[in-house]
């Protein structure tokens, strides 16, 4: 009666997230493993896992269903029998295509998945061919339901900051990002490469409901998701060249913003005009002035 009792009121939240059994993906000989909760939405659609993807033949993406892996929803919930319902979380796990290089804004090449600045700039494309549509239908509208995609970098000073972020997950420097979408939606995504094609992405959007705050939202939703990242395992094929890329101490200790800092001087022309080093020697000589006002104000305090 008591257990009863305390499964009638005590209830399980989100906050409560327990995961299931691992389950593991071969994609032609790379494993592809995570744990995930099972107090699944009743209300929401689920895609199936596929256990086996053949990855070995390029042109079966060009179906773009073909990469998907499972889907699956979270209702986010507080804890207690009577917890109020916040939101819902999808989680999307795919392989994912090189894009093709149209925005063409470091270079014209064909990207190259094992060089960390590429890796960048092929991420920024699959996320503007992805999203802009979105964008573009939603600009201009009240910005509740409008939908953002980052710049690829922003300037502070003379400062160059990415808008991707690094998270090491099981040894393996991942990539994240994310969108923002109507009603305080979020998706945020993580990538990491797989084969020189193709590279791993593990998605959840985050929708709060309406009526809910969305930062006690997203905290309530990220205990969950947090277990399932920290889950995810990727073995890959002893023959698999990026293996030793992805794991090595130079991509691991190389943070998104060194690779920042390291191309800057290639980066500021195309991302910003031909005239951002005309303002920034500008800001530099004004800085210089200014500095040496200030030592002259100095040196005059002391001798008065």
């Amino acid at each position: 009666m008591a257990s009863f009792l305390s499964n009638l009121f005590g209830g399980r939240g989100s906050s409560d997230a327990t995961l299931g059994a691992t389950r593991t993906i071969d994609l032609s000989g790379n494993k592809f493993s995570f744990a995930m909760p099972e107090d699944f939405s009743k209300q929401m659609p689920a895609e199936n896992l596929v256990e086996y993807l053949d990855i070995s033949d390029l042109k079966k993406f060009d179906n773009p269903e073909y990469g998907n892996l499972i889907r699956r929803w979270w209702d986010i919930k507080e804890s207690g029998f009577f917890g109020k319902n916040l939101g819902t979380v999808m989680m999307d796990i795919s392989v994912q295509k090189v894009p093709e290089n149209t925005r063409k804004e470091m270079h014209s090449n064909e990207y190259v998945i094992d060089t960390r600045l590429d890796f960048l700039f092929l991420l920024d494309e699959s996320l503007h061919q992805r999203y802009d549509e979105f964008v573009e239908q939603t600009k201009g509208a009240d910005p509740e339901f409008r939908y953002y995609i980052m710049d690829f970098a922003t300037l502070m000073g003379d400062t160059l900051n990415s808008a991707y972020r690094d998270k090491v997950i099981d040894g393996k420097k991942w990539t994240a990002y994310s969108v923002g979408g109507p009603h305080s939606q979020m998706i945020v995504g993580y990538v990491l490469p797989l084969v020189k094609k193709l590279y791993m992405e593990v998605t959840f959007t985050y929708s709060p409901n309406h009526n809910v705050l969305p930062r006690y939202f997203f905290n309530t939703a990220y205990v969950k998701t947090n277990l399932i990242e920290n889950s995810i395992r990727v073995e890959y094929e002893k023959a698999n060249y990026l293996s030793a890329i992805v794991s090595s101490r130079a991509w691991l200790n190389t943070t998104n913003a060194q690779v920042m800092k390291s191309n800057k001087n290639e980066l500021l022309v195309p991302l910003f005009g031909q005239d951002i080093c005309e303002r920034l020697a500008l800001q530099d000589q004004q800085v210089a002035e200014l500095t040496k006002a200030l030592a002259k104000l100095d040196d005059e305090a002391e001798k008065e």
